[in-house]
């Protein structure tokens, strides 16, 4: 799906859903890299990476089953035609739950005994989730963004991303803006930004930026670059 600009977008959906996708596409390839470079020794960073696995992996979960509940019976009751695409889309999200709960058990697994097999079965285990995400999210956003913009309001649309976000912790809401800051474009960024309650916008610049650096520093290893505003 190739970037829309915000400013200019008919409907939200046209270029958020691409937005969020870049989130889990990147953090799955990231991830399968970064599982098998970690210390056997390093405890604490083995910890940082299955923890930041684990989250993406409950982002991965709250996106497909905001989508399950709210999108999916709205196109079946306003777009009998997409009946098929909207079975093939759940036939989808089914495979990669059960995937999904593979990885977890293998981040376990590694969490618990960190070697160089366990960290190859789980590495290897991400690579195959990837695969499949990326058919799904390619088909998706091909085939049932355009339908969303067609039969969801925006209003509506808004209230999907909102009950998806509510399914994070307080705490996890800043590592959630704080990626999505990270892969978006300054056009998306601010288009992020700017209905946010003044309250969080100050928060976030005071407290989540911060927060969010000393995340990914304890799991990339590395000083991370600055966050947007």
């Amino acid at each position: 799906m190739s970037a829309v600009d915000p400013t200019t977008a008919a409907h939200p959906v046209l270029w958020s859903m691409a937005l969020i996708h870049r989130i889990f596409r990147s953090s799955f390839v990231e991830l399968a890299r970064l599982v098998p470079d970690v210390r056997v020794g390093d405890v604490a960073r083995v910890n940082a990476v299955a923890n930041h696995l684990g989250f993406t992996l409950d982002g991965l979960t709250a996106h497909h089953t905001t989508e399950d509940d709210l999108v999916w019976p709205v196109l079946l009751a306003r777009a009998r035609p997409s009946a098929t695409l909207v079975e093939q889309m759940e036939a989808q999200h089914r495979g990669l739950h059960t995937a999904i709960e593979e990885v977890r058990r293998l981040a376990d697994v590694w969490r618990a005994a960190p070697s160089p097999d366990s960290a190859s079965e789980l590495a290897t285990a991400i690579t195959g989730t990837l695969g499949q995400l990326t058919t799904h999210l390619d088909e998706e956003e091909r085939d049932v963004v355009p339908l969303i913009a067609e039969h969801l309001s925006v209003a509506e649309f808004d209230h999907v991303g909102e009950a998806a976000f509510d399914k994070f912790t307080p705490a996890q809401r800043f590592t959630a803006l704080g990626q999505m800051l990270e892969v978006a474009s300054p056009a998306e960024a601010a288009a992020m930004i700017a209905p946010l309650p003044a309250p969080i916008k100050v928060l976030w610049r005071v407290v989540g930026k911060r927060r969010y650096r000393r995340y990914t520093e304890a799991f990339r290893g590395t000083p991370a670059a600055s966050a947007r505003s």
